[in-house]
């Protein structure tokens, strides 16, 4: 009776990886071209299309202090596909200011290096340790 209840738990233990809880992914965001240290740096990770890049629709993220040049920062996710914003808030209003045409005013950027907030061109895979460049 012993053998046939170990052989069974072996092989559900084997056969059924869906019951193996997965291992969280690290990502690194490092944030290069920081035109100065005036305002804030504001870092939106997304996991999904709806509401992405709006302001509270955010999966994760961050408001830290700017610091010229470059940052990085660190997040244990859970494995699944994302998209990452990062505004330089540098007057501090959070909230990516233009001027009358519509043009941004501050500097920001998306993962994948997309130019507009498109989150089926600026999603990513994370299925193990990954780091992302943004250059503002």
């Amino acid at each position: 009776m012993t053998k046939i209840l170990l052989s069974t738990l072996l092989i559900l233990v084997f056969t059924a990886p869906s019951l193996r809880a997965e291992q969280p992914s690290q990502l690194t965001v490092k944030i290069e071209n920081i035109s100065s240290d005036k305002g804030q740096l504001l870092i939106g990770i997304y996991n999904q299309a709806q509401g992405a890049f709006e302001t509270g629709n955010e999966y994760t993220g961050d408001i830290v202090q700017a610091h010229k040049g470059s940052m990085t920062f660190n997040y244990k996710l859970p494995q699944g596909q994302y998209a990452v914003a990062v505004i330089h808030d540098s007057n501090g209003n959070r909230q990516l200011d233009k001027n009358f045409l519509g043009i941004p005013t501050e500097d920001y950027g998306f993962s994948n290096g997309i130019s507009r907030p498109d989150y089926d061109k600026a999603r990513f895979l994370l299925s193990g340790d990954t780091t992302l460049i943004i250059r503002l």
